[in-house]
Order: structure tokens, then C-alpha cells, then sequence
């Protein structure tokens, strides 16, 4: 008996001897309160934790290059002009910047007036501001489009209406130039003659 009392005493020793390390066990795991993102790589058996993002400033507004395109036309009119009519002109300006993938295309239109005989004059301006970041090296594209536009007017049968019908007797597209960006604020006139 006595040596079963005595490994009952050995086995209490035991027991209390190691109790606090299990107790230890139970303790609650203290988090990182603030836990890092990342990834294992397997071929490696490493942890990569994310790099943070670097803040880049905004890039600073792009002053706009600024002028003022002026197509003056002269039309000289050989067709009959039927009454009533106008004679119609319109400019366009359109770029398209390769560095900054800005582009665009304007218009501008006027109604041309008799100056004597059969010669007219029609002015269409385009006012620009583009955000050019190469306006040094970009190209304008210019083209001109003319016509002489009248109304034909139809009743209804029944009399009851008028209809409208806006025809254009000619018209004429010359492609004008392609010129240099001017330097900022300049005024460009771009003379255009046309026969009908």
C-alpha cells in the first residue's frame, strides 16, 4: 500500500507541478491589432507583405493655348441664285494630340453677303481654348465647307398647311491647310475662295 500511496503522492506532485503550464494554454491569444496584408508565395515558402500604395500628386492643370481662327471666304456666283436663298459658309478646326490624347473638332458658320456683282463675302470665326501639352509640335487641321441653300415652300393638298423644305442648290468642301499650333493668343485668318 505504501508504495501505491506514494505514487499516488508522486503523480499529485506531477499534476500540481505542471498545472500552471497548462492553465497557460487557456489564456486568450492577443491579436495584432492592426494585421499585415500580404501573400505567401509558395516557390519561395516566404510571406510578402503588400507594399502601400504611394500617393501621387495630381498633375497640374494644363494652361489652355488660346486664338482665334478666321476663315474669310470670297465666293464668286456663276450659278443662278434662286430667291429666296443664302449663300452659307462654315470653318472647322479639329486637332488631335498624340501626347495627351486630347482632340477635338469646331465649327463656326456666317451667311455671306453681295459685296457687288456677283461676288459675296462670308466671314466664320472659331474662338479656341484647347488643353495642348505639345502645342509646340501639334498640327490644326483646317477645312471649309459652302453652299447656297433656299426654301421651297408646299401647301397641303387641303390647303390647311405649309411645309418647309430647306434645299441646298451647291456646295463645295475644300480642304484648306494644316498649320502649326500659332502662339498663344494670336488671331490666324485664313482666306478661302470659291466658285459656284
Amino acid at each position: 500500500m505504501k508504495s501505491r500511496t506514494m505514487n499516488l503522492v508522486v503523480f499529485a506532485i506531477l499534476v500540481l507541478g505542471l498545472a500552471p503550464f497548462s492553465f497557460g494554454q487557456l489564456q486568450a491569444q492577443v491579436r495584432n491589432p492592426q494585421p499585415v496584408l500580404g501573400y505567401y508565395d509558395p516557390a519561395t515558402g516566404m510571406f510578402a507583405p503588400v507594399q502601400p500604395e504611394v500617393q501621387v500628386p495630381e498633375a497640374s492643370a494644363v494652361a489652355p493655348t488660346t486664338g482665334t481662327i478666321t476663315f474669310k471666304f470670297t465666293f464668286t456666283v456663276k450659278t443662278a441664285v434662286p430667291k429666296p436663298s443664302v449663300i452659307v459658309c462654315k470653318g472647322t478646326a479639329g486637332i488631335n494630340e498624340q501626347s495627351s490624347g486630347f482632340a477635338t473638332n469646331e465649327n463656326a458658320t456666317g451667311i455671306a453677303t453681295l459685296v457687288s456683282g456677283t461676288t459675296y463675302s462670308c466671314t466664320a470665326t472659331i474662338n479656341y481654348s484647347w488643353p495642348l501639352t505639345s502645342a509646340s509640335t501639334d498640327k490644326i487641321f483646317l477645312q471649309a465647307d459652302a453652299s447656297i441653300n433656299y426654301v421651297l415652300q408646299a401647301t397641303a393638298t387641303n390647303g390647311a398647311s405649309v411645309w418647309p423644305f430647306p434645299i441646298t442648290e451647291r456646295s463645295a468642301h475644300p480642304n484648306v491647310a494644316t498649320i502649326s499650333v500659332p502662339p498663344n493668343g494670336a488671331t490666324t485668318t485664313e482666306n478661302v475662295s470659291i466658285t459656284f
